[in-house]
């Protein structure tokens, strides 16, 4: 099984989705960890510029296919060319289903 647990995915300059393991946690555990990792996001006080967001539903959770990129992506912006965990068709060789969260559909 992947060593992949969960983590915020970006486009190179901010953070843009949570994403976790859909075989290792349930949507409702995603959402959880979503909020535990990016608790900041949704309270007021540390929302000075924009609202904070609001809480997921698991209407909210998309299912897609991540996997492993051991040399990294060149069309990612990643700097050092590391590997990297990156979005895939599904049943490509090494993928695996991850729940997503795209911040940007909690906005209020």
């Amino acid at each position: 099984m992947s060593k992949f647990d969960y983590c915020n995915f970006n486009d190179g300059s901010y953070d843009i989705e949570f994403v976790s393991h859909a075989r290792k946690y349930t949507k409702d555990q995603a959402i959880d960890l979503c909020f535990a990792e990016n608790d900041w996001r949704f309270d007021k006080r540390y929302c000075d510029t924009v609202d904070p967001l609001r809480i997921p539903t698991v209407n909210d959770v998309e299912c897609k296919s991540v996997r492993y990129y051991p040399g990294g992506l060149e069309s990612c912006f990643a700097d050092d060319g590391g590997p990297i965990y990156s979005y895939c068709k599904q049943g490509q060789r090494g993928s695996f289903p991850v729940w997503v969260i795209s911040f940007s559909r909690l906005e209020v």
